[in-house]
C-alpha cells in the first residue's frame, strides 16, 4: 500500500469514527486503538493524541520527537478533511511546562528539575543533562521518558527537536543551586540561539 493511499484510508476511518471520538474518556478505548493502528499503516513512528473539552476537539499527529518523520506528519495533516468542531495539528504544539509528568509509575515534579547545558567542542549541538532529585538508578529511563514528553509539551515538538540534540537524566545528588532550573529552559534557549547566531 502506498503512503498516499494509507493517508486517505486513515482520514476515511477518522471521519467514520469522529462522532464517537468526542465521547472518548481514555486512550484505552478500542476506537483509539483502531485509529492508531490505521495511522501505523502510514508509518509505525506516527502516533495520535486526542483531546476533547466540551465542543473543542483536537487531534495531534505526532512523530514522538523523531525529526525524520516531521514532514510526513505535516503531509498527513495537510490531507485532513475539514471537520466541524475539530482542530487538527501536525506535531505537539507549544503549551508550556506541565506541573508534573509521570511515566511507568515514576513521577517528576518539573519545578524540582535542573539542567546543565553541554555543547561538545567544535559542535553546534546542545546536550541537556537533566538532574532529577529523589530518583534511583532504576528509575532513570522512566524519568527520562516522562521528561521528553514534558519538553515536547513545553517547547513544541518541532522546536524541541531543532534546539536540543540530546538529553540525559541523572539523579541529583548535589545542590540544585549549581544548575539552571528547567522552568528557565526557554529563556536559556533564546540566549543560546543568539550566541550561536554570532
Amino acid at each position: 500500500m502506498s503512503t498516499d493511499s494509507a493517508i486517505v484510508d486513515y482520514w476515511r476511518l477518522f471521519m467514520e469514527l469522529s462522532p464517537r471520538l468526542a465521547e472518548l474518556t481514555t486512550a484505552e478505548d478500542p476506537i483509539y486503538d483502531r485509529l492508531q493502528a490505521q495511522l501505523h499503516h502510514v508509518d509505525p513512528g506516527l502516533f495520535i493524541e486526542l483531546s476533547a473539552v466540551s465542543d473543542e476537539r483536537e487531534l495531534v499527529i505526532t512523530a514522538d520527537g523523531n525529526p525524520e518523520l516531521f514532514a510526513l506528519a505535516d503531509r498527513v495533516v495537510e490531507a485532513a478533511p475539514h471537520l466541524e468542531g475539530w482542530t487538527i495539528l501536525a506535531l505537539k504544539p507549544r503549551l508550556g511546562f506541565p506541573e508534573s509528568v509521570t511515566w511507568e509509575g515514576v513521577s517528576v515534579n518539573i519545578a524540582d528539575v535542573v539542567f546543565d547545558p553541554i555543547t561538545p567542542e567544535d559542535s553546534d549541538e546542545l546536550v541537556l543533562q537533566l538532574f532529577v532529585p529523589g530518583i534511583s538508578e532504576q528509575e532513570i529511563d522512566s524519568a527520562h521518558n516522562a521528561l521528553l514528553r514534558a519538553l515536547d509539551h513545553a517547547l513544541g515538538e518541532r522546536e524541541f527537536a531543532a534546539s536540543v540534540q540530546y538529553t540525559e537524566v541523572v539523579p541529583l545528588n548535589g545542590s540544585a543551586d549549581d544548575y539552571i532550573p528547567l522552568l528557565k529552559l526557554e529563556e536559556f534557549l533564546k540566549w543560546h540561539n543568539k550566541q550561536r547566531a554570532h
